[in-house]
């Protein structure tokens, strides 16, 4: 992909950035309660309440408290904690590896099982294979993903010791350590996203096979292993990488469910936490840092576009 082409999304990136800001602000001082209240106690006196909310800068138009908020962010300064004094930056990095690394390995699981299951059945349409891929993808979809997680935990923690039932351990406590803690929620969490993935694959690789260079490639005498190599899967990969990089928000969004129910402090704790305690950086930080990774997901995916499909490259 050429530079030029690269240099428009990365501001239109910024943008959304932008606007994710300013919903994320306006949004958030729309919620009921007041911080400062929350902070001084139930007990403290109006007086009281209205000397914490100056410190905190929260007497100040909200015009004027975005715009110190967004100066301090072109700064790399996310702002403070309310409660605990921390820094957002080093609040969220804490909390980030546990939960990209579940996200991550969710998606491993979910590219792992559904798209090879969608194109099987796309190159079966039709047999029973089609028809139980398609019944399972359906189930996969239907199924939440919280239930998921308690039935994976009730099997393979409870039921039968195998796995630990909550908890996560980080990498530097061994590859091992780490992925015993972190495929129960990881599969809870790809399950679903592994069944669109399969409905998505099946339903471009039939679509492949019913166009004309198709039928003109078999007409040349192109073998079965080459016709699918060369034509279908990279022409139905397309659109399955565009799906896969809109999921990309939907995983971290879902793995603050999972994280509550698998026992995981990462980003899905500290949100509901900055929530109830209407600890407005720390949820601002939180929407800002996910914001981003959606962004660098979806250029990831625009930069594949050039490797999938020439035109898009030399565009």
């Amino acid at each position: 992909m050429k530079v030029a082409s690269i240099v428009p999304r990365l501001l239109g990136g910024l943008v959304v950035l932008w606007l994710v800001s300013v919903l994320t602000f306006a949004l958030i001082h729309l919620v009921p309660g007041d911080p400062a209240q929350v902070f001084a106690g139930d007990a403290a006196t109006p007086e009281r309440v209205e000397e914490i909310r100056a410190q905190l800068g929260l007497d100040q138009p909200l015009l004027v408290q975005y715009g110190t908020w967004l100066g301090r962010v072109l700064q790399g300064d996310l702002g403070v904690s309310l409660f605990t004094g921390e820094p957002v930056v080093d609040a969220v990095l804490r909390a980030a590896p546990a939960t990209l690394s579940i996200t991550l390995l969710a998606l491993i699981i979910a590219v792992g099982i559904g798209v090879p299951a969608g194109v099987i059945a796309g190159l079966r349409q039709g047999t029973w294979i089609d028809r139980v891929v398609s019944m399972l993808a359906t189930v996969g979809i239907a199924m939440p993903g919280f239930w998921v997680g308690m039935l994976l935990v009730l099997v393979f923690a409870l039921a039968n010791p195998w796995l630990p039932a909550t908890g996560y351990a980080p990498l530097s406590d061994g590859v091992g350590t780490w992925f015993e803690h972190a495929i129960l929620p990881a599969t809870a969490l790809g399950l679903a996203t592994g069944a669109e993935l399969a409905r998505h694959a099946r339903g471009c690789v039939t679509d492949v096979l019913s166009r004309p260079y198709i039928r003109t490639a078999r007409a040349r005498g192109c073998g079965p292993f080459w016709l699918i190599r060369k034509h279908v899967l990279r022409n139905a990969a397309i659109p399955v990488v565009t799906v896969l990089g809109l999921q990309a928000g939907r995983l971290l969004g879902g793995s603050i469910v999972i994280e509550l129910v698998a026992g995981v402090q990462g980003l899905g704790t500290l949100t509901i936490n900055s929530i109830l305690q209407r600890d407005f950086p720390i949820l601002q930080g939180y929407v800002l840092f996910a914001a981003a990774i959606v962004v660098v997901a979806n250029l990831t995916v625009d930069a594949m576009y050039g490797w999938l499909n020439p035109k898009v490259r030399t565009a």
